[in-house]
């Protein structure tokens, strides 16, 4: 039943979101359930969630609802469900919200979790996170992309300078090495990791 009021979620995207730190408190409860093999807190977190997604049509509900369908609960006995998981992920990312969109650019530039790689597409999500919410993140993505030419005919110096500035000025990890590394050595090395995800997650801030 909690599992069929999760996946309900997929067709209940509101048209607009309430901020909530509710989502919050499940997570924590959900955690908590986790760690301590209690069933029951675990429920009662995923409980918050559903309310919060339903009730406040809070998209960070909706977020990390679609997290706990992709991964699925030994605890709670159900499995990983990538495809309905991927299908709230893409209706958020109808909404614009960012850390939908930062994820789903990045699937799809990875080509993973059940997405085939597009990079054109990618870029362009990573583009709307950074101009639409000022996503540093996203800028150094976009930086990359163009840079790399992973996306054929968008290399523009000046741009590019702009998206890697932007991410070094807010801190982003791996922004600064790759500006030194990448863009001011250009001629000399191109970056190809097996994945940008690991790549994103092994970088530090200089």
């Amino acid at each position: 039943m909690m599992l069929r009021k999760i996946l309900i979620i997929c067709v209940l995207v509101q048209h607009s979101a309430i901020a909530s730190t509710l989502s919050e408190g499940a997570l924590r409860l959900i955690k908590i359930g986790h760690e301590i093999g209690s069933r029951d807190v675990a429920l009662r977190g995923q409980s918050l969630l559903l309310k919060g997604a339903f009730d406040l049509g809070d998209f960070d509900a909706m977020y990390e609802a679609s997290k706990q369908v992709r991964y699925g609960s030994k605890l709670m006995g159900y499995a990983p469900l990538e495809r309905e998981a991927n299908e709230i992920l893409i209706k958020l990312v109808r909404k614009s919200y960012d850390p939908a969109l930062y994820e789903y650019a990045l699937n799809l530039l990875d080509g993973s979790s059940g997405f085939i790689k597009n990079e054109f597409l990618a870029l362009n999500l990573f583009e709307e996170s950074f101009k639409v919410h000022g996503n540093a993140k996203s800028a150094l993505m976009a930086a990359i992309i163009r840079n790399e030419s992973l996306v054929p005919g968008t290399k523009k110096v000046q741009y590019i300078n702009e998206l890697i500035t932007f991410a070094i000025l807010n801190h982003v990890a791996g922004a600064q090495a790759y500006q030194e590394q990448y863009i001011k050595l250009d001629y000399l090395s191109d970056l190809n990791p097996p994945s940008w995800r690991i790549w994103i997650d092994t970088q530090t801030i200089n």
